[in-house]
């Protein structure tokens, strides 16, 4: 080579050659490749070539992912390096575009055994575009490659063949679908190729032969250090030793004893177990997952869950009993979500040793802390717990969704409460069960009410990626009426198979027409010594019944609890951890006598808690049956009058002839929640009509009776409420028009990419942090503040999600305004994403700040940390 290049400079001066970089990230993506014997597979199922071929492609292409480096609009950002370095002064655009350009000049398929341009292209795109997003190409002027470079970078390309020899390709090959693991792979290789931890500065080039056994010594001891190769299973398929958290005298339930009497699996398999709230599907799940990784058909396991309240307590059960899944003591655990800093035993599980303390004696969960300090890597876990979202964003165009991708297939992906998702995040999750069958990928699907109508869709998702990576499929319409029921879908096999339960789901329904009814319920149980929850669909609902409790019936306000989505992250950890000892399978009945819980949707998914009485507010079914799951839901003594499971269900009178705001009417707020009023008005008549929730004896006509699968006559004037249907249709539009498409393949113009923003896992209002900053005795301080200091994690315990137009700026402190400043300053995102609000104690425990919403109008801003935010 005529000139030096750096690739890569450290703060010391020194500075690393560009082709050095290159060859440590191939032989990153070598020993990860050696390491991971699944991803292995899955390059080879993607593949239309041989798993030699294959690999030795990629390699070479990776090896040159970093080619636009060598160009002078790259070398000239560092303008005294490149000068120094003899290269001419040019501008120009990002290294990747360059790269795309240099490639195209270079054409070394015309001295090597490449594949024709158009058919590498998918390829190319997703080695050289390997900062998250893929590239379309731009043609430069040639005055801005000079010949010299050109010349360098066919040398180089020809010295990397010889690394990886290239045989020749079948006619025609196409590469769309490798595409995909080919981005994720050469970003995990990038990301590790680029950390100096491993990889230091070497200036003196001489030649790729010489370097390249340098590299792969360091790129074996970054991947080893890291923990990234597959962790093998353990072979041990015992009850109790993969639920090792469960009584010892405890037998196997009859779904998860269907889980354990399947047949080996051949490849990639869809479950999905329905059975009762309670009833083991997690414990069943958990089994089905360890059959699969038996059998070398997935190494890990992600659980996804509709919120972060559900991930945590998924992450504590987990946290438990995962080692048992392994045959190693350093597995990670990872909690993937955005409130993660907010768990502190997460937090106290992570490991910055890099042989992650060789799993601790204990048997305490533990974590690489590299794989933890980005949720983006999140994935690459072999067993997690999170919100599904984190699962998601691999199907969509944001930033690295291809990482996500990459971890992903290598696991089995357990989606709990898959009934709880509307049209639009509904309709990614079947793209996603697309995604990962086409990658060989295993699924689990859990849930206590699925229509069938939404079993029918999930599996029709599954078997068009199956179809994808041209396996055998056969046509399935979802028949079977019994519940609870196990449907497997094998390549071409798909059975439905009733399963028999020894639980029971029996709950009496009083349907309540005056609100009062539902507060001197509440009032009695209080007498009676029990302990009551009234599940709201509000935020506003929730704190308007605690005021009305505790200011009008007199209630004691130590005995009424509140829980909602509106604290901060500190305030609502704690409280999450007192409402499960309140109220958890392990409460007693101190814990819970007279106690009276006020909560929105938060308790109705995954949170194992259990009242002696509940009440809700009208709610679609079934939610409805999420909610009276939490009632009685463990065998328990229970006071004088409360033996029997009883749910109040606050809802307008469901008469045959209603008008068309039967529901707003009522629920002014809640309409905006639920906003199918024939779906709510269905389950208010079939719930008068039934007066008790029996399952499993009732469950499929009570969900498929609420959604219209049944006959049932539906009041005129709801039928005619088109906003609804208009709404699904939005939503399932928004979500085909955002989603990716696997067939398309990893190309700037096949498919929508954009800033996560723009690919929402989630449709609503957009949202921000209300971050609260306490004044007082003239000082600033984060709300979380214990004395760390604006430390990030205490900025993000200090946050509550708001609505944009709720809030959109806050009114500067009238007094000590160079302290909120000094503050402000201080923390590490300087606020820039977040309305840092100061809030004055203007009783006790109660603070109050000023702000200004979307329309310009100023807003008083009140917070306790019994109560939550509330904005007037």
């Amino acid at each position: 080579m005529q000139f030096d290049y750096w690739g890569k400079t450290f703060s010391n001066g020194e500075w690393h050659h560009a082709c050095h970089h290159c060859l440590d990230v191939a032989a990153v993506a070598q020993a990860l490749l050696r390491a991971n014997p699944r991803w292995r597979t899955v390059m080879a199922l993607l593949s239309p070539a041989t798993e030699t071929q294959t690999e030795n492609l990629l390699l070479f292409l990776i090896a040159c992912h970093d080619l636009g480096k060598l160009l002078p609009a790259f070398q000239n950002l560092d303008p005294a390096l490149g000068k120094r370095l003899g290269h001419p002064a040019r501008g120009g655009p990002h290294h990747t575009v360059l790269g795309l350009n240099l490639w195209n000049i270079v054409r070394p398929g015309v001295d090597l055994e490449l594949p024709e341009e158009d058919l590498l292209k998918p390829l190319l795109v997703a080695t050289l575009c390997h900062h998250g997003t893929p590239e379309a190409f731009r043609e430069l002027s040639r005055r801005d490659i000079p010949r010299s470079t050109t010349e360098d970078a066919r040398e180089y390309l020809l010295e990397v063949a010889a690394l990886f020899p290239l045989a020749p390709f079948g006619d025609d090959p196409d590469f769309t679908h490798l595409s995909w693991l080919a981005a994720g792979l050469t970003i995990l290789a990038d990301w590790i190729g680029s950390n100096e931890h491993w990889f230091g500065p070497d200036s003196q080039w001489r030649g790729t032969s010489a370097y390249w056994p340098k590299a792969q010594e360091k790129a074996s001891r970054a991947v080893a250090d890291l923990h990234l190769k597959e962790v093998p299973p353990s072979p041990n398929s015992a009850f109790h030793t993969l639920l090792p958290h469960l009584p010892q005298n405890a037998t196997p339930g009859l779904m998860q004893t269907a889980v354990m009497n399947l047949p080996e699996p051949s490849g990639p398999e869809l479950l999905i177990l329905e059975d009762l709230t309670g009833g083991g599907k997690t414990e069943a799940a958990i089994l089905a997952a360890h059959r699969l990784m038996r059998h070398g058909l997935a190494s890990g396991i992600f659980v996804g869950l509709p919120t972060m309240a559900t991930a945590n307590a998924m992450y504590d059960r987990l946290s438990e009993s995962y080692h048992a899944l392994f045959d190693t003591p350093d597995a990670s655990l990872v909690l993937a979500h955005g409130g993660t800093v907010l768990n502190n035993d997460f937090i106290a599980s992570l490991t910055h040793d890099t042989a992650c303390d060789n799993g601790r004696s204990d048997g305490r969960a533990t974590c690489s802390a590299w794989l933890a300090d980005n949720r983006k890597k999140s994935l690459l876990a072999p067993c997690g717990a999170g919100t599904i979202d984190q699962a998601l964003l691999s199907v969509l165009g944001a930033r690295h969704q291809s990482l996500r991708l990459l971890g992903l297939c290598r696991s089995v992906l357990v989606a709990d409460e898959v009934h709880a998702y509307d049209e639009y995040t509904g309709t990614l999750l079947k793209n996603l069960l697309t995604f990962h069958a086409a990658m060989s990928g295993s699924a689990i699907l859990l849930s206590a009410t699925l229509p069938r109508s939404l079993r029918q869709g999930l599996v029709a998702a599954w078997t068009k990626g199956r179809e994808l990576a041209d396996a055998p499929c056969e046509p399935f319409t979802a028949k079977e009426e019994h519940f609870p029921l196990m449907t497997r879908v094998a390549d071409g096999r798909t059975m439905e198979q009733p399963v028999d339960t020894n639980r029971a789901l029996n709950v009496t329904v009083l349907p309540e027409h005056d609100e009062s009814a539902m507060f001197e319920t509440l009032c009695r149980a209080h007498r009676d010594g029990a302990c009551a929850c009234w599940v709201r669909n509000t935020v506003y609902d929730v704190l308007e019944a605690a005021r009305v409790l505790t200011e009008e019936y007199g209630l004691p306000t130590e005995d009424v609890l509140i829980f909602h989505a509106a604290f901060t992250g500190c305030d609502r950890a704690a409280i999450e951890r007192k409402v499960l000892a309140r109220f958890g399978k392990q409460s007693c009945a101190k814990d819970r006598r007279k106690k009276i819980l006020l909560a929105s949707q938060v308790v109705e998914q995954s949170l194992d808690l259990d009242f002696d009485l509940l009440l809700s507010d009208l709610a679609p079914m079934e939610l409805l049956i999420q909610r009276a799951g939490r009632c009685h839901r463990h065998e328990r003594q229970r006071p004088p009058g409360y033996e029997q499971a009883v749910m109040h269900v606050l809802m307008p009178n469901p008469a045959p002839d209603v008008a068309g705001t039967w529901y707003a009417d009522f629920f002014a707020k809640g309409q905006y929640v639920y906003p199918d009023p024939a779906l709510l008005w269905r389950t208010a008549r079939l719930l008068c009509d039934k007066g008790c929730l029996r399952l499993p004896e009732d469950a499929r006509e009570l969900v498929e009776g609420a959604y219209g699968n049944r006959e049932i006559r539906t009041p005129q004037a709801l039928e005619e409420q088109t906003k609804a249907l208009a709404k699904q249709l939005s939503d399932r539009a928004a979500a085909n028009f955002v989603k990716l498409q696997f067939d398309c393949g990893y190309l700037a113009d096949s498919n929508p990419w954009g800033p996560e923003i723009t690919a929402p896992t989630r449709l609503g209002e957009p949202s921000h942090g209300l971050r609260l900053i306490r004044m007082e005795n003239g000082t600033a301080r984060l709300w979380a503040d214990t004395g760390s200091g604006p430390t990030m994690p205490t900025c993000l315990r200090s946050e509550i999600r708001v609505m944009q137009s709720r809030v959109t700026e806050a009114v500067p402190p009238p007094t000590s305004p160079r302290a909120f400043d000094d503050l402000v300053a201080a923390m590490p995102d300087k606020g820039k994403w977040c309305v840092c609000l100061p809030v004055r104690e203007t009783a006790p425990g109660i603070w109050k700040g000023k702000a200004k919403n979307g329309r310009g109008q100023e807003v008083t801003v009140r917070y306790s940390e019994t109560s939550g935010l509330q904005i007037d």
